[in-house]
């Protein structure tokens, strides 16, 4: 649910990657770009030296969608995202008005450009993370091994673990990987500030507040960056609610004074205190 606050860690997509590698072909090839069918075929290849191509990649190695098709998942998830927000924005500039043939074109050539960045802005991710298994200290009531911190067993599990061979950065990486396939002017000055900047970037605040009110285009992608990963990716422990549990109850409750003075609080000994 959107307030819980312990969300459980998922192992596996919401939908099979097959049916979602439909959709985003799909979606890609609407575009008309060319070069957008190789980058597709390069996409599902082998990417050499043990990383995972498009299909296998998770989306992060522990923070959010990572797992098999995690990267894939998540890449939709902001287009959807990315939609929901061009068509709620497109209303406000128009207000429910009909569109003369003009403005259609716009919109139309916009929504190409809301495609085009929603699904090429982790293209950094292919070719990034390696599995691993390793060995990890699992504390158990049962376990077969002791030390100071409990009884213990050595369980085998599975990681992702990064391995940045390109080295330019997030957006930037992704920028260049599409050029590769698209052309150094297959992508428009928009579309590329809007994958550099989707993260956010802000250690320099003034130029990436410049470029979000330049281009809406990369507001709208990293708004639907936030969405994807804090909404439909979430996951959480519930630790934080166990420690403002504990506090809750050490601490002293205690009531405001009423106007007459006389009620006093209780605190957890059973004593009363008078509020100040």
């Amino acid at each position: 649910m959107l307030f819980d606050t312990k969300i459980e860690h998922r192992t596996e997509p919401k939908r099979p990657i097959p049916e979602m590698l439909k959709e985003y072909q799909e979606l890609l090839e609407s575009t008309g770009r060319p070069g957008v069918k190789r980058l597709l075929g390069w996409l599902q290849s082998d990417m050499g030296n043990g990383t995972l191509n498009f299909l296998q990649a998770p989306a992060s190695t522990r923070f959010h969608n990572s797992f098999p098709g995690g990267l894939l998942e998540h890449t939709l998830n902001v287009y959807h995202w990315m939609m929901a927000l061009f068509s709620y924005q497109l209303r406000q500039d128009y207000q429910e008005a009909q569109l003369n043939d003009e403005d259609a074109a716009t919109a139309n050539s916009m929504i190409e450009s809301v495609k085009i960045v929603a699904l090429l802005h982790d293209l950094c991710k292919v070719g990034f993370y390696k599995e691993e298994w390793v060995n990890k200290k699992v504390l158990s009531e049962n376990g077969s091994k002791q030390d100071k911190g409990g009884r213990f067993d050595w369980v085998e599990v599975q990681q992702y673990r990064v391995t940045d061979t390109h080295k330019f950065g997030h957006g930037a990486a992704s920028i260049e990987i599409a050029e590769r396939f698209l052309g150094i002017d297959g992508m428009t000055d928009a579309e590329k500030y809007a994958i550099r900047y989707h993260m956010g970037d802000f250690t320099n605040e003034r130029e990436t507040g410049d470029i979000y009110n330049r281009y809406p285009l990369a507001t709208l992608l990293h708004m639907a960056e936030l969405g994807a990963t804090y909404l439909d990716e979430r996951e959480c422990d519930d630790s934080g609610d166990i420690f403002w549990a504990n506090l809750s109850a050490y601490a002293r409750t205690v009531r405001k004074k009423p106007k007459d003075g006389n009620e006093q609080g209780g605190n957890n000994d059973g004593q009363t205190t008078e509020s100040t």
